[in-house]
């Protein structure tokens, strides 16, 4: 079973929804969903990205069964940093569960990671959250749940 970054956003949300789309069933799309979309995320992020010696956009990752794709990864001298973007005006749990899953999947390619960004556009508000072995132990344990919903197994 593939888990990706919507998986562990959805999982965040409410585990049901992971087992429905393991059965088959998939989400309508919303008007917010629509909306994310149409958000010109160079546009609303530039400041930031001309701080960093590299910007790789939208990249995908994969490690183990786990795919990641950040809509951007910053990368400094010594380290690498997930970005997403997001429409909305504050940050929720599902979006710093999906940031985090993205820096653990770059960790475990041998990344040298150290945060996941969020930046807001609604309130033009950036969002750091620490990566470190805390992170990575609470991912670990997370994708042990994510898969767990996806079997039915509620343990």
């Amino acid at each position: 079973m593939v888990i990706n970054g919507v998986t562990v956003k959805h999982y965040a949300y409410c585990p049901q929804i992971v087992r429905l789309e393991a059965l088959g069933f998939r989400e309508r799309v919303t008007e917010a969903m629509l909306e994310g979309q149409a958000v010109e995320k160079d546009k609303e992020v530039g400041f930031l990205l001309t701080k960093y010696k590299e910007v790789i956009k939208k990249p995908v990752y994969r490690w183990r069964g786990l795919i990641g794709s950040p809509d951007y990864v910053l990368h400094a001298y010594n380290y690498y940093t997930p970005l997403d973007v997001k429409s909305g005006s504050y940050p929720s749990l599902d979006h710093k569960y999906q940031v985090l899953f993205y820096a653990y999947i770059m960790d475990r390619l041998g990344m040298e990671v150290k945060e996941a960004v969020l930046y807001y556009v609604g309130a033009k508000r950036l969002v750091r959250l620490k990566y470190g072995s805390g992170e990575r132990e609470f991912v670990r344990e997370l994708v042990r749940k994510v898969r767990a919903a996806m079997e039915g197994d509620e343990r």
